[in-house]
């Protein structure tokens, strides 16, 4: 063989050689590819469960009602209603300015009360240094502060047909619950009621947004149910919501009661002590009382054998009226009944 043959063998050699080289690395890249799509899938696939798992929790989280799933903003969280103590009253539809005016009076009457007793008792002390000009002074100081923006108290409307809110301000020092329980005791020894408009007085310890229940009911748990002798107490738990569709009694009643130690016994008929949570919209007010069956679960109609006060002017609307309301309050009690039964069931 020639050199030029030679030479152009080698040449071919190693264009054979540079195309299976060629070939193999192309092979080698199909096989990443493949590897990497692959690999893809597995990553798509992967997102995917992920994503239908995402989807249940959050399907999980808009059935359940429980405040975790609520997000408020700091507009609503800012209004000045949250945090303070004061009354829930009832009243039938279309009432609210005139049930407003009956606990305005009301309070007016037994916050007055409890301001001339402790200025009768200084008075009394310093009886020879008495001037009447300073205790007419004192009073038109009382007269001012129950009414107007300095007065202790004030309305809120909460946007909810037949109740209203009324707080009591932080230098008030009026407690809801022994204000309630002075004003049932004395429509139970007078046999009259000392209102027209209002169907039900509800003390609430504090009023909070929805999604601070677990927080701030397990304050007050702790601050009842905390008995040094250890001394099981009997308990219920009173749960009412309003215009809240998402609300599962059950499911909160539940939780609640996870709080308590289980030492303790629930008892419907007779408890001891009463955990009442009112719930409107996304408020909520919640206490803890001794006297709820005392008071006739604070149901002003309810209470045994009390007159309602006489109108000066009586006509057929005005007696049409009361027996609506009577029959309202008749249901509503119906319904609390109803209730009661189905928490025993749940209980058994």
């Amino acid at each position: 063989m020639s050199l030029i043959e030679k030479i152009e063998n080698n040449e071919l050699k190693r264009k054979i050689e540079n195309d299976k080289n060629d070939e193999n690395d192309e092979n080698k890249k199909k096989l990443k590819d493949n590897k990497k799509g692959e690999e893809n899938k597995e990553k798509i696939k992967s997102k995917k469960k992920e994503e239908k798992e995402e989807e249940k929790k959050e399907e999980k989280e808009e059935k359940s009602s429980l405040p975790s799933t609520l997000k408020p903003t700091k507009t609503i969280l800012n209004d000045p209603i949250f945090g303070q103590p004061g009354l829930l009253f009832t009243f039938s539809n279309g009432r609210e300015v005139q049930a407003s005016k009956d606990l305005y009076n009301l309070l007016n009457e037994y916050v007055n009360v409890d301001n001339n007793n402790n200025s009768n008792n200084n008075n009394n002390q310093n009886d020879d240094e008495f001037d009447f000009n300073k205790a007419f002074q004192q009073e038109l100081q009382q007269v001012k502060e129950t009414t107007g923006n300095s007065a202790p108290y004030k309305k809120y409307t909460l946007k909810c047909n037949g109740i209203a809110f009324m707080a009591f301000k932080e230098n008030s020092n009026i407690d809801p619950i022994s204000l309630t329980s002075k004003i049932f005791k004395d429509c139970e020894t007078t046999k009259t009621l000392k209102t027209k408009e209002i169907s039900r007085l509800i003390p609430i310890s504090k009023f909070i947004h929805l999604s601070n229940i677990m927080e701030e009911i397990k304050i007050l748990i702790d601050k009842y149910f905390c008995d040094p002798k250890e001394r099981i107490i009997k308990y219920k738990i009173e749960f009412k919501s309003r215009n809240n569709e998402k609300i599962n009694k059950m499911e909160y009643i539940q939780e609640i009661a996870k709080l308590i130690n289980p030492n303790h016994k629930v008892d419907l008929n007779n408890p001891e002590l009463t955990i009442i949570i009112e719930i409107i919209k996304f408020y909520c007010g919640i206490s803890i009382v001794s006297n709820y069956n005392e008071c006739k679960r604070f149901n002003l109609v309810g209470l045994a054998g009390l007159l309602q006060p006489t109108p000066k002017k009586k006509n057929k609307e005005n007696s049409k009226q009361n027996n609506d309301e009577n029959e309202k309050e008749v249901e509503n009690e119906k319904d609390d009944d109803d209730d009661d039964d189905d928490e025993k069931e749940n209980d058994k």
